[in-house]
């Protein structure tokens, strides 16, 4: 076990560093309880709003996607539209979306084999029946973060880096990942561990993690322009992610319940669920950008209910999941 630094353990976030913001409903009791923290920063990176104590350690997992994408765009990554979109996705391994990331790597003369994220279905229900009525396995190019593993690839080839030890944390392209991370978040990474797909993860805190999509948001136009034009290849159709960003909001999620949301004005709000459910997560970072009149009415109405999660009695919706913030 990795043993934590005395400044990373101070940090940490602690039980009651999380407030309660959300809870659901079943037959007017409420049922499940979820605890978090939010930050949401001005165009200056200023903390404007917050839930909890948000200068709290954590991992930002997939939310960080965007901010890897800028590293490997200064390392030489030259792709755009949909290509460039699911290089920061977490997809469902649809075949639209297995056909992208087939494409990035043919375009930098590799093949599937020299992914190193793990093996697994796809997380798209019809299209993991699909593959396997068929008798295929598990494969790395339906993983969800295999377009982000093939552009680090492609990055790779074009600034003449090594291929085969494109994870290792001391590998030139993932010191530039953490040169953009600490950039954008204004922090310095004070610890590093290995992620789910096998790349280096580090500590953020949420108000570093909100600063950070903020500035992706306001400054890295084709990167952004790319997600908004392409959610269906950042998530899916109907992915969180996907249903906020047919607003014009970057939005992300990542594993755990962490969900970040930048605005083109510079605005950004990142959010951590204590439980690691993401149900919550995108209500919450949506009710802070709401409650600072930062998205309107309307968007907020239409958006939760898209996003509704609802309690089933048979066929009968007998309770929600409610905010309390």
């Amino acid at each position: 076990m990795t043993k934590l630094s005395s400044t990373v353990s101070v940090l940490l976030p602690k039980p009651l560093d999380f407030v309660e913001v959300a809870v659901l409903e079943r037959g007017g009791i409420v049922e499940s309880r979820h605890r978090g923290i939010g930050a949401l920063v001005d165009q200056e990176g200023k903390l404007i709003d917050h839930l909890g104590s948000a200068k709290r350690l954590i991992y930002a997992r997939s939310a960080v996607k965007p901010l890897q994408v800028v590293a490997m765009r200064r390392a030489g990554l030259m792709l755009e539209g949909a290509q460039l979109a699911v290089s920061a996705a977490s997809h469902q391994g649809t075949p639209q979306h297995i056909a992208l990331v087939e494409a990035i790597l043919a375009g930098a003369g590799l093949g599937p084999d020299t992914l190193q994220c793990p093996v697994a279905w796809p997380g798209n229900a019809a299209a993991r029946a699909e593959a396997q009525a068929k008798g295929e396995t598990e494969t790395r190019l339906a993983f969800n973060c295999s377009g982000k593993h093939a552009a680090f690839l492609a990055a790779c080839v074009a600034a003449g880096f090594d291929t085969e030890t494109y994870l290792n944390a001391d590998h030139p392209l993932q010191k530039l990942v953490e040169k953009v991370i600490e950039e954008y978040s204004g922090e310095k990474i004070l610890h590093t561990t290995i992620d789910g797909c096998g790349a280096p993860l580090h500590t953020i805190t949420v108000e570093g993690l909100a600063r950070a999509i903020a500035m992706f948001t306001a400054t890295d136009t084709e990167v952004v322009d790319a997600m908004l034009a392409n959610p269906w290849a950042v998530g899916d159709t109907s992915s969180m992610d996907a249903l906020v960003m047919k607003h014009g909001m970057v939005a992300k999620i990542g594993a755990e319940g962490v969900f970040v949301i930048g605005l083109k004005s510079g605005h950004g709000v990142a959010v951590k669920i204590a439980d690691g459910s993401l149900r919550a997560a995108p209500l919450v970072a949506l009710a802070l950008l709401h409650r600072n009149s930062l998205i309107t009415d309307a968007t907020f109405a239409e958006i939760k209910t898209a996003l509704a999660v609802k309690s089933l009695g048979g066929s009968q919706v007998v309770g929600e999941l409610k905010l309390v913030v």
